[in-house]
């Protein structure tokens, strides 16, 4: 729990999130509903499976980034996304680390802070979801990140 408790400062100094501003977010009711959701999300990461992540994502949310390979702005819809996961983990996927914080929650929606360390890659990705007829679904993800 210690170290748990130490990785929360930790996130929180890099991300910039007060430690208030975290407790008060734990402290929703629909926290453990997000924290269900991200969970969710996270093992569709780790596993490429995106029939997992269209559990937690709606099909026709919005995807969109800037590709510095490609040089524009790539639009997605969410099922386009999950379609793009290979449906196994990845050959280096031991390697892979990723890290979900949870910005902020209201009754009906959340910001959350995704931190993926690859191997060749260090992204970000900003998840907004709204709590739909009961469900916590991904409406969106902007993404950004450089090849290392």
């Amino acid at each position: 729990m210690k170290k748990f408790l130490t990785l929360i400062v930790l996130v929180c100094a890099i991300t910039g999130v007060s430690q208030p501003a975290l407790a008060q977010v734990q402290q929703h009711k629909e926290f453990a509903a997000v924290d269900q959701t991200m969970k969710t999300m996270m093992q569709a990461f780790r596993e490429g499976r995106g029939d997992l992540g269209l559990l937690v994502a709606r099909k026709d949310a919005v995807v969109l980034g800037y590709s510095n390979r490609q040089q524009k702005v790539i639009t997605q819809t969410g099922e386009e996304w999950l379609q793009g996961f290979p449906g196994k983990p990845a050959e280096d996927e031991a390697q892979r680390h990723r890290l979900y914080t949870i910005l902020d929650i209201s009754d009906t929606g959340a910001v959350v802070k995704v931190t993926l360390d690859y191997p060749q890659w260090l992204g970000v990705d900003y998840l907004a979801l709204n709590k739909i007829d009961g469900q916590w679904k991904i409406v969106s993800k902007s993404w950004s990140g450089t090849r290392k």
